[in-house]
């Protein structure tokens, strides 16, 4: 059934580029079969990674409701959740290509057809199939709906900046406009921290928990931020007067 669905997106993907008449060519049935054999370790590898995302749902709503109790402050959950969900959909993207460099156009588009046909397959497992619209237009913030070879090691390298400025971004967003305070740094490190994780389980770490030293760098990185967010909030202050 698998096969069958990616044999079908393969199909559809050639039709965008050359007009075949309705009709499937040898060749394309041997390109696939190739492309297929190739690819079908990372196919599974992605199932494995998005059901580790869909499994850890539960924990991220728990820590969410332990982040709310703790403050006493308002949090917009459902943002949080999605705006998550995103950010870790695009890591993978990220962290595949550092894995599987692509030779050229062909072979991305390959790679990326594997990447989405991964996460259909769990989402339609999971009946959450209305993902979809929200994950795919979050995907053009990082550019990713428009990734081409050419663009490829600009992306890589620009990945790293905007990562850094959509994470306190999206704290601030969803804890109502706060920036810095106790609410808005524990939605920031447990942004980070699943990012950390998935980081671990897509590098089929035997020990998915983060380390002492890894929620110590976690912590110390917010700190920064947050001296970062003083200084501004201070030459501010002192520019009016």
């Amino acid at each position: 059934m698998n096969c069958m669905r990616i044999f079908d997106r393969f199909l559809r993907k050639k039709d965008a580029q050359t007009s075949r008449n309705g009709k499937i060519t040898v060749k394309e049935i041997l390109d696939f079969a190739k492309t297929y054999e190739e690819l079908r370790p990372f196919f599974a590898f992605f199932v494995y990674c998005f059901r580790n995302i869909v499994d850890s749902e539960k924990k991220i709503e728990q820590k969410v409701k332990e982040i709310q109790t703790k403050t006493q402050q308002n949090l917009k959950e459902d943002q949080l959740f999605k705006e998550l969900w995103i950010l870790r959909y695009v890591c993978l993207y990220i962290w595949f290509i550092d894995l599987r460099p692509p030779k050229d156009q062909a072979e991305l588009s390959d790679e990326l057809l594997v990447i989405n046909s991964a996460l259909k397959n769990v989402l339609e497992e999971k009946n959450k199939l209305d993902y979809l619209p929200w994950l795919n237009d979050g995907l053009s913030d990082f550019n990713i709906s428009e990734l081409n070879f050419n663009n490829l090691k600009q992306l890589k390298k620009d990945f790293s900046e905007k990562l850094a400025e959509r994470v306190p971004h999206i704290a601030f967003e969803c804890t109502e406009g706060r920036l810095g305070g106790e609410l808005h740094d524990l939605v920031t490190e447990l942004i980070m921290a699943t990012i950390q994780r998935d980081k671990k389980v897509f590098s089929m770490d035997d020990e998915s928990a983060l380390t002492e030293e890894g929620v110590k760098d976690i912590k110390n990185t917010i700190v920064e931020m947050s001296e970062v967010r003083r200084e501004i909030a201070e030459n501010f202050m002192n520019s009016v007067h």
